[in-house]
C-alpha cells in the first residue's frame, strides 16, 4: 500500500477555499458588467425645406440590457443650416449650403477654441456629397465665445453672441446652429453618458442628416 506523506489535513480545503475567495470579485465584476445597462443615442436632423432655419435635431437614447433596447429619452429643438443665398440648400456647395444627407460621428468639446466656433459645440466628421465634393469643418453650435459665454451687444450681427430673432442666427455656413440655451441642454444630455474630447462609433453616437417630409417637421 502507497501512502501519502506530507499532507496535512485541512490545508487543501482552505487553499481551495482561497482560490474561490480570490475570484469572488471578478466574478461579481463580470456579472455587474453584465447586467448594467448600456447607452446609444441617435440624433436626428431633419431638413425643412420650407425653411432651412426652421428644421429640427431630435435626441433620442437608447437603453440594453442583455439583448432588449428600449427607448429611454427623447427630446427635439429648433436647428438651422445653410445661409439664405443661392446653394443654401445644395450640400455641394461649400460654406453656404446645409450639411449632406448620411450619417456622421460626433466629438463633443466642452470649450472649442477655433477662430469662429467658440464654447461648447460638437464637432462632426468630414462628408462627401453627390459630385464628391467634400464638406469640412462643419459642428453643431451657436453663436457664443470662450467658455459659451454671450459677448456685449453692439451693432451687426456678432459671432459672440445670440440675437435672433432680430438677427437670424439659425443661418450658418453649413453647420446645423441651435440656440445657446437649446445646445446647453443638448451637452448637458450627452455628458451624462458619453465623455468629452473622445470620438465614439457610431454604434454609440450616430449623427444622421436626413431630408424629410414637411408633415414630420410640423409633428416635432
Amino acid at each position: 500500500m502507497t501512502r501519502v506523506t506530507g499532507v496535512v489535513p485541512g490545508v487543501v480545503p482552505s487553499v481551495l477555499l482561497g482560490l474561490v475567495l480570490a475570484l469572488l470579485p471578478a466574478w461579481a465584476t463580470a456579472t455587474a458588467e453584465a447586467a448594467a445597462p448600456s447607452h446609444r443615442a441617435v440624433l436626428v436632423f431633419a431638413k425643412n425645406h420650407d425653411d432651412p432655419f426652421d428644421s429640427r435635431l431630435v435626441w433620442s437614447l437608447y437603453e440594453r440590457r442583455g439583448a432588449e433596447e428600449r427607448l429611454v429619452e427623447r427630446r427635439d429643438w429648433r436647428a438651422g443650416a445653410g445661409l439664405p443665398a443661392r446653394g443654401g440648400k445644395d450640400p455641394c456647395v461649400r460654406s453656404v449650403g446645409w450639411p449632406p444627407d448620411g450619417s456622421y460621428r460626433l466629438t463633443y468639446h466642452r470649450d472649442y477654441g477655433g477662430n469662429a466656433i467658440k464654447g461648447r459645440a460638437f464637432r462632426m466628421d468630414d462628408k462627401a456629397c453627390r459630385d464628391g465634393t467634400v464638406r469640412r469643418s462643419l459642428f453643431i453650435h451657436t453663436e457664443q465665445g470662450a467658455g459659451s459665454r454671450q459677448c456685449a451687444d453692439r451693432p451687426g450681427d456678432q459671432l459672440c453672441r445670440w440675437e435672433w430673432p432680430r438677427i437670424n442666427d439659425y443661418k450658418s455656413n453649413g453647420c446645423l446652429k441651435m440656440s445657446p440655451g437649446d445646445l446647453r441642454e443638448l451637452a448637458g444630455l450627452f455628458e451624462r453618458r458619453f465623455s468629452a474630447g473622445v470620438h465614439p462609433p457610431l454604434s454609440r453616437v450616430d449623427l444622421q442628416v436626413r431630408t424629410v417630409r414637411p408633415r414630420w417637421i410640423s409633428q416635432h
